[in-house]
Order: C-alpha cells, then structure tokens, then sequence
C-alpha cells in the first residue's frame, strides 16, 4: 500500500510539473508571436507584457521546482503528506496564474486609488503562502530522509 501511495503523489507532482511547463511553453510561444506581430490581435490582449513575462518565468521555475522534488522523493524513497504536495501544486498552478490574470486583465482608464486588481492581493497571498510552506516542507522532508541515510551509511 505504502510503494502504491508513494508512487501516485510522485505521479501527481510530476504531472503538475508537466502541466506548469505545457503552460510556461503555451506562453512563450503566445510572446513570441506578439513579437513578431506587434499590432496583431493576440498582441491586443497582453495588456502588460511584462506581467506576462513574470508568468513565463514564474510557470517554468515551478515546473523544475516540481520536477526536483519528483525526482528527489522518488530518490530518497520519501512518501510525503499529501497536503504537502497540494501545497506545492496548487502555489506552483496559482502563483504565476496571479501575474498572468493581471497581465491579460484591462486597467481602468482612471487612475484608481489602488493600483493593483482586485483579485491579485488575495490569490497572491494565498498561492505565494501555499507554495512557500509546501517547498519549505518538501525541503525539511528531503533534507530529514538524507540526513537519515547519512547516519545510517556510517
């Protein structure tokens, strides 16, 4: 029972890894194109393209950080709390999300009192939250199975 769970949360990270990076790919194609076709109307939609590079990058971290751990549970035989890889992937999935909504989202022709949209301060706070504590976990979890086979092989 123990081999089956651990090889399906590995499955759930890697799959999220790839889903981070399809993602991050979809973007950098989506750039790509407005560069090239600035006055296109796909280039229309990025209302701040630099917002949508942060998501570019942010989805690309995510899937490495995702697939590390992949690799590092699967290597050290780690069976992790399943919150701990909901943490991880739903913060990896919403983190860049906030930076991609806020980039696609129009500003308001006025200047506003608040800069920022409404919905970017609660969805930030809560994936940036989840994703710290999940790959804050994850780490305190792997560094605990390599210390332990430290003192084991001595």
């Amino acid at each position: 029972m123990t081999k089956q769970k651990t090889t399906m949360t590995n499955l759930f990270l890697v799959a999220f890894a790839g889903l981070c990076l399809a993602i991050a790919l979809a973007i950098a194609w989506v750039l790509g194109i407005t560069l090239f076709f600035p006055d296109g109307v796909l280039a229309g939609l990025l209302v701040e393209r630099a917002d949508i590079i942060r998501a570019h990058i942010d989805y690309l971290m995510m899937a490495q950080f995702l697939f590390i751990f992949f690799l590092l549970f699967r290597q050290y035989s780690i069976d992790p709390p399943i919150w701990v890889v909901a943490a991880c992937c739903f913060g990896a999935f919403f983190n860049p999300l906030a930076f991609l909504l806020r980039g696609l989202t129009p500003k308001p022709s006025v200047v506003a009192a608040i800069p920022v949209e409404a919905h970017f301060p609660l969805q930030a706070g809560l994936s940036f939250t989840l994703t710290t504590v999940g790959f804050l976990m994850a780490v305190a979890l792997v560094i605990r199975a390599a210390w332990k086979l430290r003192t084991v092989a001595n």
